[in-house]
């Protein structure tokens, strides 16, 4: 009984609306008329699919050596599976082709689009065939009465008696837990009703005001609605009504709209969002601004950024008090340390209530635990030691790109490219183009005299090929750094980092 019921809930989170009338094939059924199994229910949306076998006789019959096929897929049922009398045997359709402790599982699932489903006898003799119409989650096709000849959409019951009596909606949902006055909770729930739903609604009621709405379908009959903030120490009180297209209605709890459910909101831990670092990999005596979004419906009463360096301890953190530079935008400042030096930090927030929440805000966070903090490295400046693109101006007059060899040798540059986003556009290097050891190389992007393209101010693709048209170097437009006007370069010259200039130095160093 266990497993029935385990199996009944999972064959009702499936959840639809009726298909029409005139979208359903003609089932033809046709078999063996001694027989006395039948096809009786089959479910193509489930989790599981199944197949539900019926046996009209008062005695079990014996399957054994039976054949399923859904006309791709041939399952023969093993060796002491039988159908007890007026019983019903499931055959869950979940492409396992096994028998295990939750039962009888077929090679094969079956198609939501519709197809053929055969029940053979172990002698080759056809038992009993139905051609499944497209099906939606939430119905079952079968028998209207137990192995009878009319079939239908109905409300799936594996392992029950079939039947088209017309019910109300079937709405299954999680109830609020946890609620508090930082969140906007989203109500949602699953409704089933063969019939087709007419409307879905939820009522809710909290601070004397009250609102009776309709949630929206998302689909396969799962509907939505996102409730505004409740303050803290509030009762909301809900429930959700659904309607089919017969007029009849059913509710969540079943004891509304008369007993609603009720929960109170509490007050909620401040939510952040938005981190920013403006660099993790800050060179020396370089401030790092740390910002964050902090949202709290009681409101803020202080944002704190801790942080210590090098060897010292929790006990030697120091303090920075965040500024509110608008729109729950809270900003502090890191001093700038020594090469090599490690920094380690977090934040913490308390509302006007006293409540203390913390980033990062993984719930096993302890801040009296260095490990869990958040950190970077003090780092003097990478360079690459090959030949790169160095700087790229997309609003001069010219646009250029300018490249940069970081090796000891002169570079013969006859045959390389430089293209933007279409490399059909490349501008090829002319024969005796030098570009000497730590020296710079310039080429103007008008789209006129030199090349065929212009560099965009918002940023794109820039590429650098050897005369081999191998991929010497590349700036994606997705990598430009925030916050450019369409002049970036690496900072110093041929390093890794790329970061946005405040005047051109064309042919010439950036700088350190």
């Amino acid at each position: 009984m266990k497993k029935l019921i385990i199996f009944l809930l999972m064959v009702f989170v499936g959840i639809t609306s009726c298909l029409k009338d005139e979208d359903l094939k003609d089932p033809t059924p046709q078999g063996n008329g001694d027989s006395t199994v039948f096809l009786n229910e089959l479910v193509s949306t489930g989790s599981p699919d199944y197949i539900e076998l019926y046996n009209s006789a008062n005695e079990a019959v014996d399957i054994s050596g039976y054949t399923i096929s859904d006309g791709g897929s041939d399952f023969v049922i093993p060796s002491g599976i039988s159908v007890s009398g007026k019983g019903y045997l499931i055959l869950l359709a979940d492409d396992a082709g096994k028998v295990d402790e939750e039962g009888v599982h077929t090679n094969f699932k079956i198609s939501s689009k519709g197809e053929p489903i055969k029940l053979v006898d172990k002698g080759g003799n056809l038992v009993d065939q139905i051609d499944l119409p497209p099906m939606d989650p939430g119905t079952a096709y079968g028998r209207t009465t137990d192995g009878g000849a009319e079939w239908g959409l109905i409300a799936p019951s594996p392992g029950a008696a079939n039947s088209n009596t017309n019910t109300a909606p079937n709405i299954t949902m999680d109830t609020i837990k946890g609620l508090n006055d930082n969140i906007r909770y989203e109500v949602s729930a699953l409704v089933v009703d063969v019939s087709g739903l007419r409307e879905v609604k939820l009522f809710y009621k909290f601070d004397n005001d009250f609102a009776f709405v309709d949630m929206a379908p998302l689909g396969s009959g799962e509907y939505a609605y996102v409730l505004p903030g409740v303050p803290a120490g509030e009762e909301l009180e809900y429930y959700i009504m659904a309607t089919d297209e017969t007029g009849l209605k059913s509710y969540f709890p079943e004891t509304a709209p008369n007993n609603p459910l009720k929960v109170v909101s509490e007050n909620g831990y401040a939510i952040f969002s938005n981190f920013d670092i403006s660099t993790e990999n800050p060179s020396a005596d370089e401030e790092v601004t740390i910002s964050v979004d902090v949202f709290d419906a009681t409101g803020i009463d202080q944002v704190r950024l801790y942080y210590v360096f090098g060897d010292q301890t929790v006990g030697d953190k120091e303090k920075i008090i965040m500024n509110n530079v608008g729109d729950n935008r809270y900003e502090g400042v890191i001093p700038g340390q020594s090469d090599n030096t490690v920094v380690r930090y977090y934040m913490r927030a308390e509302d006007l209530s006293g409540l203390k929440s913390y980033y990062p805000t993984d719930a096993t966070f302890d801040n009296d635990s260095l490990s869990m903090w958040l950190s970077y490295k003090v780092a003097p400046p990478s360079t690459l030691n090959t030949l790169v693109l160095n700087e790229i101006e997309g609003k001069g007059d010219p646009d250029y790109i300018e490249l940069y060899n970081g090796t000891d040798s002169d570079i013969d540059l006859e045959g390389y490219k430089l293209h933007d986003k279409d490399p059909t556009e490349a501008y090829v290097i002319p024969a005796g183009t030098i570009i000497s050891a730590g020296g710079f190389w310039t080429l103007d992007c008008d789209k006129d005299v030199y090349t065929k393209f212009k560099i965009s101010s918002g940023g794109e693709n820039i590429t650098l090929l050897d005369a081999s048209g191998n991929v010497l170097d590349q700036l994606l437009e997705e990598d430009w750094p925030a916050g450019h006007a369409g002049l970036v370069g690496r900072v110093p010259d041929g390093g890794t980092k790329w970061v946005v200039l405040s005047e051109e130095s064309k042919g010439a160093s950036n700088g350190n």
